[in-house]
């Protein structure tokens, strides 16, 4: 058989396979001229690609990091003369990646015609090669490129002349549900974009407000799936987007107020702290609802929506303009449950501290079972999706779990976090979150090439802890927080009091003899020696000491006035990943026996040499 009829068999072979099996969970385009297609789908023990780009030449994808090219993973396909070839290679660094001595990478089919290379293959997830990046349900890194030509048969691949790029992916996270409608009618739209605001140039940072009233909702109408859509060109001016719902009061003018000032906004709408219905920021993803839950809008549930929309502005433009915002798609056809979304975190205020040139330095907040309890059914509620969030400086979020002494295992976690990358997230399974549980938020920050302190505020620059939950069915609760309390937290200061002159002005009152007495308690964190050690005990310190709890909703429980000390758990101790040490000692132990074989072959010649020589 001629390399062309292999290459006609296996070509046809990958359309009918693909047409056919519709194995694929997850999709990207990975480049922005939509040149560069992947799709994969995953199991517990290995994950398959396939890429489809448009060249006749090489397609490479690589796993990475940090997004550069040293230290990559990186696997190599193309097709020549009706041939495959696909190469398991390492970047050590910008150079051209060397061949692994081992070849982890399996082909399974492949196509190529006048315009495009497609390929499809697999590895284990965790391949225990030391050249080999183990795949993870974090974000990960990927960096892919392609060059018109194939590999020069004596020189390796080409460089790639420019055709490549980095692309965060959550390889390993459950595919969002499909939404599904019977008919068109089913289905209505509605837009909440801004129209055509000037962006403030006074200021780095705005958030601005605008109401929208949803129309035609006479009884509870269910929303099935909201998609941020950005402004060509402001993808970098909008930071993040949060949706509001408010109970309409009858008055039509307040139901279209826009402006920079979001308390007024609210306060007038009477819409404070108002109920999350999204949340979504810098790179995220379409929320889609699982087929038997609606978020309800009208009725009770209020039918106007606040758009709360973070503009960053770091170079002070004048000539900003955008009309950003977020698309409903909502249904008369109720579904099983009623929805909601319940922020857990960190109160953003500037006692939210993060010392400069930390490695890493993590912010602990606290949603505790008192308030938990007052706002739960019996029988808890489910959370179906989590939607992770911090600013620059985050680098990994997990939202630890607790019961009845015990810890369980994280509602959601992200140990790699991207701050351009922040997606909605969907658990498989669901988790039950009851009202005796305690939820503790952990966000870890790096901020070594920073000199100043870092605090909790609105801006890019400062920084938030959070985590929205998406569970059913729908209660009275949207926040369950904590902040820091004060007093124990300017004591590893050496504060012992101090007043406020303004909301988060804090001036050192005792002891007289502190260094910073009658100035601001600020200075004295900002001047305060942070070496690594200090570093260190600060964070301990801020795991320990009390904390203010915060509970809002329509219940009637109010928690602002109470503190309360961080509740001690049994940890959970995952069961150790021991997959490549017991390949290690099989390898050991296969090693062992062929080397056995081995000396038997040299050995018994030489025994029987010496016999003869005996005779």
């Amino acid at each position: 058989m001629s390399p062309l009829q292999v290459f006609v068999i296996f070509g046809v072979g990958l359309a009918l396979s693909l047409e056919e099996e519709n194995v694929f969970t997850h999709s990207a385009v990975l480049d922005a001229q939509g040149k560069f297609n992947l799709r994969w789908f995953f199991d517990k023990e290995k994950i398959t690609f396939e890429t489809t780009v448009e060249t006749r030449g090489y397609v490479a994808l690589g796993f990475s990091p940090n997004g550069g090219m040293a230290n990559s993973d990186i696997v190599i396909g193309w097709v020549e003369d009706g041939r495959a070839e696909l190469e398991d290679r390492f970047a050590h660094g910008e150079s051209q990646p060397v061949l692994d001595s081992r070849q982890d990478w399996t082909l399974h089919e492949w196509q190529e015609n006048g315009t495009h290379t497609t390929m499809r293959f697999g590895r284990k997830l965790q391949t225990c090669d030391a050249f080999d990046r183990d795949i993870k349900k974090v974000t990960t890194r990927v960096i892919w490129a392609y060059h018109a030509d194939d590999p020069d048969p004596h020189r390796g691949p080409l460089y790639h002349e420019g055709r490549r790029g980095t692309s965060s992916l959550n390889l390993l996270d459950p595919p969002a549900p499909t939404p599904e409608w019977d008919s068109p009618d089913d289905v209505m739209v509605f837009d909440a974009f801004t129209q055509n605001v000037h962006v403030p140039s006074d200021s780095d940072t705005t958030y601005w407000c605008s109401a929208y009233r949803i129309p035609r909702l006479e009884r509870k109408h269910h929303v099935m799936k909201m998609e941020a859509v950005i402004q060509p060109g402001n993808e970098r001016l909008v930071h993040h987007i949060v949706l509001f719902q408010c109970k309409h009061d009858g008055n039509e003018s307040l139901a279209h107020l826009s402006g920079p000032r979001c308390n007024v906004v609210r306060n007038a709408l009477d819409c404070r702290p108002g109920r999350f219905l999204l949340a979504w920021a810098t790179g995220g993803n379409d929320l889609s609802l699982p087929e038997d839950v609606g978020l309800p809008v009208g009725d009770d549930d209020g039918d106007v929506l606040i758009l709360d929309t973070h503009y960053d502005n770091p170079h002070l433009r004048d000539d900003l303009y955008d009309s950003s915002g977020i698309r409903i798609y909502y249904t008369p056809v109720l579904r099983t449950h009623d929805g909601g979304v319940i922020q857990i975190g960190a109160k953003v205020r500037p006692t939210m501290m993060i010392p400069p040139g930390a490695e890493r330095f993590n912010v602990y907040a606290h949603c505790s079972s008192s308030c938990l309890k007052e706002a739960l059914p019996e029988d808890g509620v489910t959370v179906f999706a989590s939607f992770l969030h911090t600013h620059l400086a985050g680098r990994s979020i997990r939202d630890r779990h607790f019961r009845n002494g015990k810890e369980l295992k994280p509602i959601s976690s992200n140990d790699a976090y991207d701050f351009n990358f922040q997606q909605t997230t969907y658990l498989k399974p669901y988790v039950k979150l009851l009202p005796d549980d305690t939820l503790r938020l952990e966000c870890g920050y790096e901020t070594k090439n920073r000199h100043n302190m870092t605090y909790g505020g609105l801006g890019t620059w400062d920084e938030m802890c959070m985590d929205f939950l998406l569970y059913y069915p729908k209660i009275d609760l949207d926040d369950c927080g904590s902040k820091a309390y004060d007093y124990d937290l300017a004591s590893f200061f050496g504060v012992q009091n101090f007043t406020y002159t303004g909301r988060y002005d804090v001036i050192i009152t005792k002891p007289d003899s502190h260094t910073f007495f009658n100035k601001s308690f600020f200075e004295a964190a900002q001047a305060h020696r942070w070496t690594q050690e200090e570093i260190l005990a600060f964070e301990d310190h801020t795991r320990r000491i009390k904390y203010r709890m915060t509970c809002d909703g329509k219940h009637d429980y109010q928690a602002d006035d109470q503190t309360e000390v961080p509740p001690t758990f049994q940890p959970l101790i995952e069961p150790p990943d021991d997959a490549c040490e017991a390949e290690a000692s099989s390898r050991a132990s296969l090693h062992t026996s062929q080397a056995t074989t081995v000396s038997l072959v040299f050995l018994v010649p030489t025994v029987m040499a010496w016999n003869l020589a005996s005779v």
